[in-house]
């Protein structure tokens, strides 16, 4: 292993080889395939009843993921494709389903009997579909859960059907938003912003912009500079299954560090119930541009440079409804200055459903070249870094990469990997570094919490006092993390089975729960480069082309009930002994 990370220059090209190939592919078409006319807006709720029982129905063919029916074979009866690609150049004698997922009917198809296509799109290459029946066809997403191979419609989206516009399709919509950032956080309180959006689109060409103000609420609802930002934003995209784009921003926020960890949502709730916040944050304002290729199924590459001034910001007393007498964990100082960054972003999704992956592949690559001069150098832990004012000069990468392995009807083996860190120059900013605890990556470990001398969770230095007195900031200059959970089906209906119960919004008088138990494992940990001529010495500085022994990684076992958007877990550190287990919440799946 190099003191570069070799390994991510060659993900960097691939990702950049499969979206020209996905692109090129695409335009070099000699036929351009028609598209189907969407219905506006959400997917009505009887048609959404009708395809999830036809996908239920005993004798349905049910394919999951990509379905291909090449010219001269033949399908009788009723056809659902779930979550994938289907390419139909054959003869479908029935019904052809399919949910969250596109279409694609070549010269030599033939449909005897109704097509139904939500959450995608069908093309075709004739002047009218080969269909005999009704098409109908929804970019909206069906939002539902499984119960073993069984699917039940979801009603989180109750006012779909009234939404004014469908984003894809075609046509000109103006609004005037009044909305949230979606967190809340013990820096800004609840970010509120105001203003409006413009989208057009005509073909294969969509064009956005966004002007947002934006007013931070945290200090207790005053009209002063430091509450007030703006977010504004302007994209074309040329193509829909694939294609280019170029867009720019401008933008005064508040920015998160280590935003690969939790949501914003998770986040957000444990700061508004809970008085705990599990990020740190520093203002970013500036200006930015990029350009990028993209592809179907969530394959995009993007390049992008930045001007921007980072500063830090301090916690505010936002209320909260729990322990609200408890001070909050103070905000950790960042590095100050102006910075210009160049950055690589891509990523490759095949995963079959997006909210409820069984199979396929995520992958998620950056890469931040940053040049500059800095103003304020914030503190850290004794013998971390070198750093001086004055210029600066870095490189860093990060890698995020998933995999799910559908075992059975409602089984599952799942897999991921982060990885992080520095590439070159000048020790990585405060704002760039790592940590490697809490409940998204180890959560027998508890968040930023320090074990040792020498912690190789945070690589914080001293002892405890020191670190709770600089607000526990992430100080690691890499990282690695493994993750692996294996899923599996139950059901618990503790007064009979209540299937004849048309409409479960209206289900009352019965206890039933309906989940996945989940076995899981975590282990990693960070590290600072040992060759910087520092003064720290032991198991928290490594070489700068090696990674840590094994037997210095932490390492996490638990176990849990996952019912898709709420998960209860325990989990036990059994590396470390003397750590109580931990039991933690989470608003969305692990991974």
């Amino acid at each position: 292993m190099s003191s570069r990370w070799t390994f991510f220059t060659p993900l960097l090209v691939a990702l950049t080889a499969v979206c020209v190939v996905a692109s090129d592919t695409e335009l070099a078409a000699q036929e351009r395939p028609r598209s189907e006319s969407h219905r506006i807006g959400g997917v009505p709720r009887e048609t959404a009843r009708e395809i999830i029982a036809l996908w239920n129905r005993p004798g349905t063919r049910r394919v999951r993921g990509d379905f291909v029916l090449p010219a001269g074979e033949s399908v009788t009866g009723t056809v659902a494709v779930l979550g994938g690609q289907s390419q139909i150049a054959g003869t479908v004698i029935g019904q052809v389903v399919v949910i969250n997922g596109d279409v694609r009917l070549a010269s030599t198809a033939r449909v005897d009997g109704d097509v139904t296509v939500v959450g995608g799109e069908l093309e075709y290459n004739t002047d009218r579909p080969p269909v005999s029946g009704e098409v109908r066809a929804w970019s909206a997403r069906v939002r539902y859960h499984e119960e073993a191979d069984t699917l039940v419609l979801d009603d989180r989206d109750l006012f779909a059907r009234f939404r004014p516009y469908d984003e894809d399709a075609d046509g000109t919509s103006s609004d005037l938003l009044v909305t949230t950032a979606h967190t809340y956080n013990r820096v800004e309180g609840l970010p509120l912003l105001v203003g409006p959006r413009f989208s057009v689109r005509t073909g294969d060409t969509r064009f956005t912009t966004e002007v947002f103000g934006i007013f931070r609420t945290g200090d207790r609802l005053v009209w002063k500079r430091e509450n007030l930002g703006h977010a504004v934003r302007a994209e074309l995209r040329q193509g829909r299954r694939g294609g280019f784009l170029v867009g720019g921003r401008l933008f005064d926020e508040v920015e998160a560090v280590e935003q690969w960890q939790l949501t914003k949502g998770e986040v957000g709730l444990a700061s508004f119930v809970f008085t705990r916040d599990y990020r740190d944050y520093w203002q970013r304002h500036g200006a930015s541009g990029h350009v990028g290729l993209f592809a179907r199924r969530g394959t995009e590459i993007r390049f992008g440079f930045s001007n921007e001034r980072w500063t830090s910001r301090a916690a505010r007393d936002v209320p909260s409804l729990i322990d609200n007498d408890v001070p909050w964990r103070l905000n950790a100082l960042m590095d100050e200055g102006v910075m210009k960054l160049f950055t690589v972003t891509g990523s490759v999704d095949t995963r079959n459903d997006r909210d409820n992956p069984r199979t396929g592949w995520l992958l998620h690559g950056e890469f931040e070249h940053g040049s500059g001069e800095l103003e304020r150098v914030a503190p850290t832990t004794v013998g971390i870094r070198a750093q001086g004012l004055g210029d600066i000069q870095y490189s860093r990468a990060f890698l995020d990469l998933r995999r799910y392995n559908r075992l059975g009807p409602n089984a599952q083996l799942n897999l991921r990997v982060v990885a992080g860190g520095w590439l070159s120059g000048d020790p990585l900013p405060m704002q760039r570094r790592f940590s490697v605890t809490g409940v998204d990556a180890l959560p027998g470990f508890d968040f930023r919490r320090v074990n040792d001398e020498a912690d190789v969770g945070t690589c914080a230095t001293g002892g405890e006092a020191g670190y709770i007195a600089l607000g526990r900031p992430a100080q690691c200059e890499r990282m690695v993390l493994l993750q692996a959970e294996w899923k599996g089906g139950f059901r618990v209906n503790l007064f009979g089975r209540d299937d004849d119960i048309g409409d479960r919004r209206y289900t009352t008088g019965r206890a039933s729960a309906d989940g996945n138990w989940v076995v899981f494992a975590n282990s990693g940990r960070g590290w600072l480069l040992g060759d910087r001529g520092d003064l720290l010495e032991g198991d928290v500085r490594v070489a700068t082309g090696r990674v840590p022994d094994v037997g210095t990684w932490r390492t996490d076992l638990g176990v849990g009930l996952d019912f898709g958007h709420l998960g209860v877990y325990v989990a036990q550190s059994v590396s470390e002994s003397g750590l109580s287990p931990n039991v933690f919440v989470r608003l969305n799946r692990r991974f």
